[in-house]
């Protein structure tokens, strides 16, 4: 009977692979013949960065100076639907296109439809489920970019633009543009925190975040709002409201930007703050080989946020006292709590 059992999920994942297979070539040949079609009227620009948030809103300003490099082109990009909205509403996007199959996009990275196309990602990060198969970016390669030095260059923009072969000259600010908002049921004015990462070796300890909220609305008597995808905290005070978990990136986006104040770790949302330029404080510490590194263009590199690298070691490992200090000094404690 086992043999049997085995035999089934065999055919069942071999379906599957089939399956993911045939979708991945409907997609590139969808996305081949409408580029090659549009390509007709005027030059069209590819630009493939599906993922990560932070990425994402880290490039937005590359989109100009793409307008820039070719005036007279049909900008595309291509996203995760996930991130779909933070990029539909741009004014110099002409159509956001869904990466539906990493596979698609290894196919399009070798034989791509547009006039000029620009692969976002650095090698050895994505790969497709079933085949293996690798995202290369040749222009990665061949100016050295990769995933154990992109930091030293500078900013996450300055990588970006290297990979388009644009000189990066000053410090460029990136904006978001979206719909309108939803309504939600928040304070008129508060204080935003986010405090999760796609790396664990980017976070802050939970009870340092716990002492932490409690004693800012204890001394400032502000409202703080949580935001992220998953595991949020549960905290009593009715003055913290968690929204992890029950809202899109958009709608995200739409609360960050109406905050007074962001407190983060190096993050998506942190980059989403940068990009509505919220006043800050952000946590970094030593990751993977860099060390003072600096993740943001415009306002969040030129100070609009203070931004504490742990010098002895990784994020999680900054004293609760020291965030507070730092904390203070930004937002000065009112009269009446120094009493």
């Amino acid at each position: 009977m086992a043999s049997i059992y085995a035999s089934r999920s065999l055919w069942e994942y071999k379906f599957r692979k089939l399956s993911y297979w045939f979708s991945a070539c409907i997609s590139y040949a969808q996305l081949y013949l409408s580029i090659r079609l549009a390509r007709i009227s005027k030059p069209v620009v590819g630009i493939l960065l599906a993922e990560h948030l932070g990425d994402i809103v880290a490039a937005e300003p590359i989109i100009d100076a793409l307008r820039t490099k070719h005036p007279n082109a049909r900008i595309v990009w291509i996203v995760k639907n996930l991130y779909k909205g933070l990029l539909e509403n741009h004014p110099h996007i002409d159509q956001v296109l869904i990466e539906n199959s990493i596979l698609a996009s290894t196919w399009l990275s070798k034989l791509s439809p547009f006039s000029h196309f620009y692969n976002l990602h650095m090698n050895d990060l994505r790969f497709d489920p079933y085949f293996n198969r690798v995202l290369f970016n040749a222009q990665a390669e061949k100016i050295g970019l990769n995933k154990y030095n992109y930091y030293q260059r500078g900013n996450l923009l300055k990588g970006i633009y290297d990979l388009c072969d644009i000189p990066y000259l000053d410090s460029k600010q990136p904006k978001l543009y979206l719909d309108h908002a939803k309504k939600f049921d928040l304070p008129s004015k508060y204080w935003v925190i986010h405090r999760k990462s796609n790396g664990a070796d980017r976070e802050w300890q939970d009870q340092h975040w716990i002492a932490l909220i409690n004693q800012a609305l204890e001394t400032y008597g502000i409202s703080i709002v949580e935001v992220g995808a998953s595991e949020g905290l549960t905290l009593s005070d009715p003055k913290f409201i968690s929204m992890v978990g029950k809202t899109s990136v958009v709608d995200m986006a739409h609360i960050i930007s109406g905050a007074q104040f962001f407190i983060g770790i190096d993050s998506g949302p942190a980059h989403m703050a940068n990009a509505f330029e919220i006043p800050g404080l952000l946590l970094l510490g030593e990751y993977k080989n860099f060390k003072n590194h600096m993740p943001y263009s415009g306002s969040y590199e030129q100070g609009r946020a203070m931004i504490y690298h742990n010098p002895d070691g990784s994020s999680a490992e900054i004293p609760l006292e020291t965030v507070w200090h730092q904390l203070s000094k930004l937002i000065p404690i009112p009269a009446t709590q120094l009493a």
